[in-house]
């Protein structure tokens, strides 16, 4: 195991969460401002990544779009602390899904009624591996360092979708710049205002209602469960230099856990330009 050379010791999200605070509408979440302690989150953003380290040598792709690094270049990569390797490493561990399925066990039954059957083994049982790492798992999980790159147009770098149809649980830690004062960058959360109908992962404007808003704010996380309910977004963000920072978690199955209806012909025919903007939008 990797040990941190540092005093601080990594932080363990979901360790000290009650069940009672885990919400279930419109879908199941939590969330929660000042997620660590004010010393850790200053060493942690202290210690975050450049846009650089996260390129890695790659030609920024564009204004307000996704980059980001994964738990398997992390962990290999001497330029990060100690203390986030240390915080990557946990949070693709047995122990840290463990507090997983004690907050969320019964909503993934609920959700997924026939998936540990699929499994073969309750969720509480099921083998982990860090995403990207050889050998036998049930879920993958992954721990990213995430970057949306500078705006130069105001616009959203996720509209209301779902997660892909393999991931069963995800979450976000915010590290917004103190530098960055424009508007926007928010997690949506979103209602159906009619049975799920989606183009691929996206759904239209008109399908849905927003009902919270969680600000992208320094120290913050939010963490749901995945399915066709879960419809998030990004609100728009303005025009600035300052790139959106935060720390994705992934819990990934080796098939998917639901399939999005679609659109049928006529529909798509009907809808045909807002069609044509999610399709194009359909980046991951």
């Amino acid at each position: 195991m990797l040990a941190a050379t540092v005093e601080q010791h990594a932080p363990h999200m979901l360790e000290s969460v009650r069940p009672e605070e885990v919400i279930t509408e419109p879908y199941t979440h939590y969330s929660r401002q000042n997620a660590v302690p004010a010393d850790v989150y200053r060493q942690l953003e202290a210690e975050f990544p450049s846009l650089e380290t996260i390129l890695n040598g790659r030609a920024e792709p564009g204004s307000n779009i996704a980059v980001r690094l994964t738990v398997k270049q992390v962990l290999g990569d001497r330029r990060i602390s100690p203390l986030w390797r240390e915080f990557f490493e946990y949070h693709t561990s047995q122990e840290y899904w463990s507090h997983v399925t004690r907050l969320f066990g019964n909503q993934l039954r609920s959700e997924f009624p026939d998936l540990e059957a699929k499994v073969g083994r309750r969720f509480e049982d099921w083998r982990v591996k860090p995403r990207g790492f050889a050998g036998e798992a049930d879920i993958r999980l992954d721990c990213q360092f995430v970057m949306n790159t500078p705006v130069r147009q105001v616009t959203s770098v996720k509209t209301p979708h779902v997660d892909l149809c393999d991931k069963i649980f995800s979450a976000l830690f915010y590290f917004r710049d103190p530098r960055d004062n424009v508007s926007g960058g928010d997690f949506d959360i979103y209602r159906w205002r009619r049975e799920p109908r989606f183009i691929k992962h996206r759904s239209m404007d008109r399908d849905v209602e927003l009902v919270k808003t969680l600000k992208y704010a320094s120290n913050s996380y939010a963490c749901f469960v995945n399915s066709a309910k879960a419809i998030h977004g990004v609100s728009p963000r303005g025009i600035t230099d300052i790139p959106r920072r935060y720390i994705n978690f992934i819990a990934e199955l080796p098939f998917k856990a639901f399939e999005p209806k679609q659109l049928n012909k006529l529909q798509q025919i009907w809808y045909s330009k807002e069609v044509g903007a999610a399709v194009q939008d359909d980046k991951y």
